[in-house]
């Protein structure tokens, strides 16, 4: 502005070009500043202020025109570049301001003395000059201040909006595992963090744990104090009772005891906040920032990005549990189509193969023969039926329309139909015995029979000659144990006989199953408010049922 002015009185007549060499270097030095990475605008400043003083003082003691600016007008650019100089200071500005303030009255002192002021004039002028200054900095610098912050914020929230989207962009187009890591490495860009995160929930040793399972670094070769890859909650039990809640945990080493505070110290974190992912009303993991520098504030900005990208993780791990849900889903529905065509056309063959024979050969078979033949022909639609009977149930379970009707009944009798009915489908080679009559439960009794049957069903196909059904009361439950003198189901076989569609290893002398009957009984013992297990020393099944309607309603877990 000042090289402007004597520019302009230059080019109308003013002083000689050669007396312009002073605003011609303030330009020079201006334009350099501008170009800088690093700005520094307060020598300039000064040199600017230097500058116009000197002139003034010059005029004043000699009597001669060097510049186009007055003794007013100087005064006023003086204190503002004061103000300017002090504002930029950013350090101890009320110092600057007050020297710069105290330079402005010298100098006002210096001129009203050689130019003949009157005394009056140049004090009020003085006061004028520390006042002035000294309370227009602090206004200026506090505005800048403001002015500052709010471009900060602005761009922090704008770094952290974009890291946002880029988050949710890299969970909606990716489906493999580098999407977690990419998802990660948006938001950590956009903050002043050391690490970022995201673990998920595990067992470990039978314990609440985390594993790391994608993470972004500021120092790429930076040593860990600490194995943060695994480990388990019960070592820092206060981040996990605030991620259970699901609250923001704000991690202070310093307010830490114990292991908790050994931990942190060890990896040497000063500072850390994580936000809990939730997969509906799962703790499923968490995502979080590290500072290794300071013992930080983390803004409320931070804190939201992170819970909108725990938001965005849980809803990614839920479509991922989705599509894994739906794949299960058509690979269970493979399997039952598979087993239920073989199942379903094994009985029906030997039902057409059988009817037809008899219906051919009447006049040839004799009454032994039709009699053997019906026999069988009863067993294989018995068998037939009771297919289809689990595939209903386990359907009418599945969309839950199955209906229960509990009632109080004589266990005992309920064996005995199913044993009178599963007669002929006994082999002769094995036998059943049953103990324990007069037991009374609270339960449908068809339901009951239908679990029964499957126990004594599954006994027959894969078990020993022998088949035991023992019936007591068991601390205040009703306990049916089915049993017999096989091998019993081996320990990798025992996780999974409960599981839909799973066909245990065949019987040499009896045909598959569909894989149906224990997951359905067990569903069913559980809506009566039982249970159904197997225990493998000594091998059986074990069938509990509430004693009576009291029992009943105590067992049965309420619906979530």
């Amino acid at each position: 502005m000042v090289a402007l002015v004597e520019y302009a009185r230059a080019s109308s007549g003013g002083p000689a070009l050669g007396r312009l060499g002073g605003p011609l270097v303030l330009t020079v030095w201006a334009v350099f500043v501008a170009r800088s990475r690093r700005p520094n605008a307060i020598p300039l400043t000064l040199a600017a202020m230097g500058f116009v003083g000197a002139l003034v003082l010059l005029e004043s003691f000699f009597d001669v025109e060097v510049t186009s600016f007055d003794f007013g007008t100087t005064f006023g650019l003086m204190m503002l570049f004061s103000v300017l100089a002090g504002t930029l200071s950013m350090g101890r500005r009320l110092v600057w301001a007050g020297g710069l303030a105290t330079g402005v009255a010298a100098w006002v002192i210096v001129v009203g003395l050689t130019s003949g002021e009157p005394v009056d004039v140049s004090a009020v002028r003085v006061v004028i000059a520390v006042a002035g200054v000294v309370f227009t900095t602090a206004l200026v610098a506090e505005l800048y201040d403001q002015l500052i912050s709010t471009i900060n914020r602005y761009d922090r929230s704008r770094r952290l909006q974009n890291a946002v989207g880029r988050c949710s962009e890299a969970l909606l187009v990716d489906s493999d595992s580098s999407a977690l890591h990419q998802a990660v490495r948006a938001v950590f860009e956009a903050t002043a963090a050391d690490y970022a995160y995201v673990d998920r929930t595990v067992e470990v040793d039978g314990r609440p744990g985390w594993e790391i399972v994608a993470s972004a670094v500021r120092e790429s070769d930076r040593s860990f104090g600490a194995d943060w890859e695994t480990g388990t909650y019960e070592d820092l039990p206060t981040i996990y009772d605030t991620l259970i809640r699901g609250e923001v945990a704000v991690i202070s080493p310093s307010q830490l005891e114990g292991t908790e505070r050994s931990y942190f110290e060890a990896d040497r974190i000063l500072s850390e906040v994580c936000v809990p992912i939730f997969v509906g009303e799962d703790l499923r993991g968490s995502i979080g920032f590290v500072d290794y520098t300071q013992e930080r504030r983390w803004s409320d900005d931070e804190i939201q990005t992170l819970k909108r990208a725990a938001d965005m993780v849980g809803a990614y791990w839920r479509r991922h549990d989705d599509a894994e849900a739906l794949r299960a889903s058509n690979e269970s529905k493979d399997k039952l189509l598979a087993s239920v065509s073989h199942e379903i056309r094994t009985p029906l063959t030997a039902i057409v193969g059988l009817s037809e024979a008899v219906v051919a050969g009447r006049a040839d078979l004799g009454p032994e023969e039709v009699d053997e033949l019906c026999g069988i022909i009863a067993v294989q639609s018995r068998e037939l039926g009771e297919l289809v009977e689990d595939l209903l149930v386990a359907s009418r379970a599945d969309f839950g329309s199955l209906s229960m009707r509990p009632e109080d009944i004589d266990l005992g009798e309920q064996v005995g139909r199913v044993v009178e009915g599963l007669r002929e489908s006994v082999p002769e080679a094995k036998t059943i015995t049953v103990s324990g009559d007069g037991l009374r439960a609270w339960a449908d009794p068809l339901r009951v029979r239908q679990i029964i049957r499957n126990l004594l069903t599954n006994a027959i196909r894969y078990g020993g000659d022998h088949i035991s059904v023992t019936m007591e009361d068991r601390d205040g439950v009703a306990l049916l144990a089915v049993a017999d003198d096989g091998r019993g189901i081996d320990e990798t076989e025992a996780k999974l006989i409960f599981e839909r569609y799973y066909r245990s290893a065949q019987s040499p002398v009896q045909p598959g199953s569909v894989g149906i009957g224990l997951a359905v009984s067990r569903q069913l013992a559980e809506m009566m408010g039982g249970t159904l297990t197997y225990c493998p020393s000594p091998a059986r099944f074990e069938l509990t049922l509430p004693l009576d309607s009291v029992a009943s309603e105590r067992l049965v877990p309420e619906p979530a």
